[in-house]
């Protein structure tokens, strides 16, 4: 907060007055060390979107290519960290994004973003939500290399229960592909519920391919509940591949080979400070994110 200091001048002919001086904002005190979320593991930030009034990729500075829905499907909103993109049965398509677009561009990986949505069982815009993909371009199947989702269609819109489903699909050898997943569920002594609808949470997916563990946080917290994907390889991308906010693979969003709209509709939500990088980040890193993101930084 800004201090304000009073100066007491000499009276004049017509009285005394009072002159006001503000000095510097002082410095914000550091969260788990960090001053801002971009300190955090800089070196392996490959992607970033902050939405403040712009849908360019800041560290590329890649504009989308093409938006798809109707008149104000896409546009700008409050966000967590200052503005984030609201999309109202939207999506935001990209070119190829050289750092995150490569097949080994990452073989191990984390995405951080924060998301608001709310379910939609029973509702005409009812089914699955996509928040954020890394699509193979002339793919002929609706899932992407890493896509980052919802099922709110198992939830109606009052629910304050959000299920985060994570994907990500891989190239084995031989040209063959292996589909993993994993969901914010009771499973046993592992997993939780995550009470993350109607407000801004904070979504991360953590992908390992040495220890095969693909790993959610809901707010900070370790929620998967079918982290263990047994042996499966770290991440081959197929190519080129492209970024898209808001759909699946789908042939209405600009991938020609890949199948009609059916279970799951364009997005409906507010999607903020997405963040993509080319290694399994630390629990304490994660948690910083989520801190530093908490204190809109």
């Amino acid at each position: 907060m800004k201090k304000i200091n009073y100066f007491l001048l000499s009276a004049l002919a017509l009285g005394s007055a009072v002159v006001f001086s503000c000095d510097d904002e002082e410095a914000l005190p550091p969260i788990d060390g960090y001053n801002n979320s971009n300190e955090v593991a800089t070196e392996n930030l490959k992607a970033h979107w902050t939405f403040d009034d712009t849908k360019v990729e800041r560290l590329s500075n890649t504009a989308p290519s093409n938006e798809y829905g109707g008149a104000g499907a896409v546009s700008f909103a409050d966000g967590q960290v200052g503005k984030a993109l609201k999309l109202t049965s939207g999506a935001v398509l990209y070119p190829s994004i050289a750092n995150i677009g490569a097949a080994n561009s990452l073989s191990n990986f984390t995405v951080s973003m924060w998301v608001n949505v709310q379910g939609n069982k029973r509702t005409a815009k009812q089914g699955f939500t996509s928040f954020f993909a890394i699509n193979h371009q002339d793919d002929t199947d609706i899932w992407g290399n890493i896509t980052m989702a919802a099922e709110t269609g198992n939830y109606l819109p009052t629910s304050d229960t959000l299920m985060l489903k994570p994907l990500l699909k891989t190239l084995l050898d031989g040209g063959a592909t292996s589909l993993q997943d994993n969901i914010t569920t009771v499973n046993g002594d592992v997993g939780q519920h995550f009470l993350g609808a109607k407000r801004w949470a904070h979504y991360v997916a953590r992908w390992n391919g040495t220890t095969h563990k693909f790993e959610i946080f809901g707010d900070g917290a370790n929620i998967g509940a079918y982290s263990d994907r047994g042996t499966t390889p770290p991440l081959v991308m197929r190519t080129p591949a492209r970024a898209i906010f808001g759909s699946l693979t789908h042939n209405d969003v600009g991938f020609a080979s890949a199948p009609d709209r059916s279970f799951n509709v364009l997005a409906n939500a507010l999607i903020d400070d997405v963040r993509v990088y080319n290694t399994a980040l630390s629990d304490a890193e994660i948690t910083a994110l989520f801190n530093l993101g908490t204190a809109g930084r």
